[in-house]
């Protein structure tokens, strides 16, 4: 009987946990589903409270806009950051790198944001030495792989063919 009840409330707890599943996208997608494509030196802007959660907040300093039509400065979040000594951590939301260049496929959200797509799979650090672009994913689950992240399939690729193609796959629309 005590072996029924512990499965009855297991069963409960998984069934009402929150849960999200990601779907893989490939840079085409990206390219498409983006309201904003840039490529830009980010600095950290500030961490503070967005209703429940943590979120921290960049700035990027746009160097190419490849996507969209803003400004010199994008204003951007994540989910989660250290705040009052508080540390929130969201799976599968990288943490960007204060001074670091990257690409970015945004989103821009109902409220207002503006987000990496697919949590980070729309972040790419830029080496400047090699004129790479790497997908600097965290591990998240997705719905059609394990996992994504920056492993054997993470993009890599040469910056100026990345910007080349994602600007073909935008004017093809498809």
């Amino acid at each position: 009987m005590r072996s029924l009840q512990v499965l009855i409330l297991a069963a409960v707890v998984c069934a009402t946990a929150p849960a999200t599943t990601l779907q893989h996208l490939t840079l085409k997608d990206m390219a498409l589903r983006s309201t904003e494509i840039v490529r830009g030196h980010v600095q950290l802007g500030r961490t503070e409270r967005c209703g429940p959660m943590i979120c921290t907040h960049y700035l990027v300093l746009v160097e190419d806009r490849w996507k969209g039509s803003g400004g010199a400065v994008v204003d951007m979040s994540v989910q989660g950051g250290v705040l009052n000594g508080l540390r929130e951590v969201w799976e599968g939301t990288p943490e960007l790198k204060d001074g670091q260049d990257y690409v970015l496929f945004l989103w821009h959200s109902s409220l207002g944001t503006n987000l990496i797509l697919g949590l980070s799979q729309g972040l790419f650090a830029v080496d400047a030495h090699s004129g790479e672009a790497m997908q600097t994913a965290a591990t998240a689950h997705v719905a059609d792989r394990p996992s994504v992240g920056a492993g054997p399939d993470a993009v890599r690729m040469n910056l100026a063919q990345m910007r080349k193609y994602v600007q073909r796959v935008i004017a093809e629309g498809r």
